[in-house]
């Protein structure tokens, strides 16, 4: 949910591919604003929006176990769909019971045209003949089904714990960033949607002077966890995150291709680590503090 931080309005698309204050554009009177208008007229890109948006998500994605929380929510929604869906044997006998009450009701049609001395029609002859066919078909699968093995249930879930592993869960979102923010691949950024909105429930958006970019926070889940970070943290996984994120570029575009290359890649971020690490000590909490970390809110 996008929301107006001087009013508490809805911020909708207002524009090709831009949001704005629904109040504000309304010119709606506001009763926290003594039935003044709003005063917001920050508008700001989807795109700029999402780039904000993701550009905060990798420092989260290394702090309180979040993988394997994805990973346990992803498990068991797979296994609701299990739990909910009919198996195919269950599909195919409703399917043969549709097509055997559809050929009823033609017989019914053709028995009644010549109890009336009514001439015979062939395209009533040829919907049986089709849904004959049809019928033919799924007996024939319905058969060999039957002679399938029934895979235990137990063992289905061990598969979808297997495959929704947290290392798994962590490469495929990785991944997905990595799609999303430097292609803008637009079906990685939906494949994302639900992880976003499951961390951030609300985007506040505010007003800056002359023409920056609109103040953004976030309230949710992620605010939460960004303000459990201590300052060395945060500047840690921010370089973390950047690392991983050069390091798939670099794959991508096959300048990394032997492991030999890839090892040494990985010990030269070790070792621009380890010499960042005393500056960042030296760093006072206020500095990070004063840029917008909150309990409940985190300024982008």
């Amino acid at each position: 949910m996008l929301q107006c931080a001087e009013c508490g309005g809805p911020y909708a698309i207002s524009g090709k591919d831009r949001y704005s204050c629904t109040n504000r554009k309304k010119r709606l009177p506001i009763d926290e604003l003594g039935g003044a208008c709003c005063g917001n007229s920050k508008t700001i890109t989807r795109h700029e929006l999402e780039e904000r948006v993701l550009n905060c998500l990798p420092v989260a994605f290394y702090s309180l176990d979040i993988f394997d929380r994805i990973s346990e929510k992803m498990v068991a929604h797979e296994t609701n769909k299990l739990k909910s869906a009919p198996s195919r044997r269950d599909e195919l006998g409703e399917e043969l019971a549709t097509i055997k009450s559809k050929q009823a009701s033609l017989m019914q049609q053709i028995q009644d045209r010549h109890a009336e001395g009514r001439p015979r029609l062939a395209i009533l002859d040829d919907q049986l003949d089709e849904l004959e066919v049809t019928r033919e078909k799924l007996v024939k699968e319905l058969a060999g089904t039957a002679e399938e093995p029934v895979e235990d249930f137990q063992a289905k879930i061990a598969k979808l714990k297997a495959q929704f592993n947290p290392a798994n869960t962590e490469l495929a979102i990785r991944e997905l960033i990595f799609l999303a923010r430097n292609n803008a691949d637009e079906q990685a950024k939906r494949r994302l949607m639900p992880i976003v909105r499951d961390l951030i429930q609300t985007v506040v958006i505010g007003k800056t002077p002359g023409h920056q970019p609109a103040a953004l926070q976030v309230h949710g889940d992620i605010a939460n966890i960004m303000a459990s970070m201590d300052v060395m943290d945060i500047l840690q996984q921010q370089f973390v995150a950047a690392a991983q994120n050069d390091f798939m570029a670099r794959i991508a575009s096959g300048e990394i291709d032997t492991e030999q290359k890839r090892k040494k890649l990985l010990e030269a971020y070790a070792e621009e680590l380890l010499r960042k690490s005393p500056e960042w000590e030296n760093l006072q909490v206020s500095v990070v503090a004063g840029a917008g970390f909150e309990p409940a809110a985190f300024r982008l």
